[in-house]
């Protein structure tokens, strides 16, 4: 076989190892009785393509194989190529297609093969001397792993401050009328949330929480003002509000809206489960 031959049937060959999106592994599989051998070369392996004995049947054993590949090829043109399957007292006859025609080579379309269930064994006949076969197990690729969405997931804030106090800091995000905050949890976590108004006059600062779009609580605060907390350019902040948020059964999305003409800032943190 010239090195020509030996690239495109490379080539032809790596087209049904990759073909498709999904890309299943095979892997080879041996006649328990094959007849003569002859070994075929190419980049993607070496790999001996076997003849039965005349008129005789080559066995696979199939134990733990669901599905398998049937590949060929003739040193010969042939007028109705054909391969012979049996499983049990079901015999299935396979016309083979030629995908390519190589000098005297014809080489044909693989076959796929779907075995009943428990199937422990099956013969493979071809009564043509010129065709050689080899077998391959399919193997299904592994379904990927379902990515784990993170617990808490925040999608819209007006800007992240740092709230200080007695020299330690901790990151808040803030919200105003024209942009509220919003977050989800996911993984059944539940969560609540910390939350201080700025104040700028006597009018009572008000927030809107919301559970997937709906409205679910109204929260008011106090005039009060904090004497231990600040942040930097950041003057007159309230006392804090411990907001419970309500139970999340899976993912739920959640939003703090400003209802009052004030600015608040807000932080979500995780309840141990």
């Amino acid at each position: 076989m010239n090195k020509r031959t030996i690239i495109i049937i490379a080539v032809l060959l790596a087209v049904c190892l990759l073909g498709g999106q999904a890309k299943p592994k095979y892997k080879a599989m041996a006649f328990d009785n094959p007849g003569t051998k002859r070994v075929l070369k190419t980049d993607a392996g070496s790999y001996f393509y076997f003849r039965s004995l005349p008129e005789k049947s080559m066995i696979l054993n199939t134990t733990g194989v669901t599905k398998l590949e049937l590949r060929s090829f003739s040193t010969e043109a042939l007028r109705k190529p054909e391969v012979i399957t049996i499983i049990g007292k079901n015999r299935q006859t396979y016309t083979l297609k030629q995908a390519l025609t190589l000098n005297t080579y014809s080489i044909y379309e693989p076959i796929t093969i779907e075995l009943p269930k428990d199937t422990k064994s099956i013969e493979v006949l071809c009564y043509n001397r010129s065709t050689y076969l080899r077998a391959f197990q399919v193997i299904a690729p592994k379904a990927p792993k379902p990515t784990k969405l993170k617990n808490l997931v925040v999608k819209a804030h007006g800007g992240v401050v740092k709230l200080l106090h007695n020299g330690s800091s901790s990151e808040y995000y803030s919200l105003m009328p024209a942009q509220s905050f919003k977050f989800s949890l996911n993984n059944k976590r539940n969560a609540v949330v910390y939350v201080r108004p700025r104040l700028i006059d006597r009018s009572i600062p008000k927030l809107g929480l919301y559970k997937n779009g709906s409205l679910v609580q109204t929260i008011e605060f106090t005039k009060k003002r904090s004497t231990k907390y600040h942040v930097d350019g950041m003057q007159n902040l309230g006392i804090s509000i411990k907001v419970a948020l309500p139970a999340n059964a899976g993912s739920s999305d959640y939003e703090l809206k400003a209802i009052s003409d004030h600015l608040f800032i807000a932080k979500p943190v995780l309840i141990k489960q």
